[in-house]
């Protein structure tokens, strides 16, 4: 039997979006649906980018959090992606963090687009099966 690898291993999700339920939600829900998914920053590029931008940090947030292999109990904002020198940047708090450190996942890097009535995001982290594993060994003792 072959020992488990503990070498470090890429990890990948993507989500697509379509662009028209957002702006349905939007206009049927307003700021209630605005506060509970998105945070502030992210809600500011809504008055640049519009539907389309929240719809590609939409597909953004469930792309990590496919990446980091669980939705179950997790709020949305604390899956922020705001841009830093003109890239997306993915900035996790509660819950989420605790599941990425979980996994063992270092950080996030996001690839964002729309085009027509979707749009489209990608995640992408390294795993460091050593982490992963002593975080579980701590919390099991």
């Amino acid at each position: 039997m072959r020992a488990p690898s503990t070498a470090p291993r890429a990890r990948t999700g993507c989500d697509l979006q379509r662009i028209g339920d957002v702006s349905d939600a939007i206009r049927d829900f307003g700021d209630r649906y605005l506060d509970r998914v998105y945070t502030p920053a992210e809600q500011a590029t809504y008055r640049t980018g519009g539907a389309a931008s929240l719809a590609a940090r939409f597909a953004a947030k469930e792309a990590v959090l496919k990446l980091i292999g669980s939705a179950d109990g997790v709020d949305p904002r604390s899956v922020e992606i705001t841009q830093q020198d003109g890239r997306p940047v993915v900035r996790l708090t509660g819950l989420a963090a605790t599941l990425a450190a979980r996994a063992g996942l270092g950080p996030i890097d996001v690839s964002l687009s729309h085009s027509g009535d979707h749009a489209l995001a990608v995640a992408v982290a390294i795993t460091d099966l050593t982490t992963a594993s002593s975080t579980e060994t701590r919390e099991e003792a």
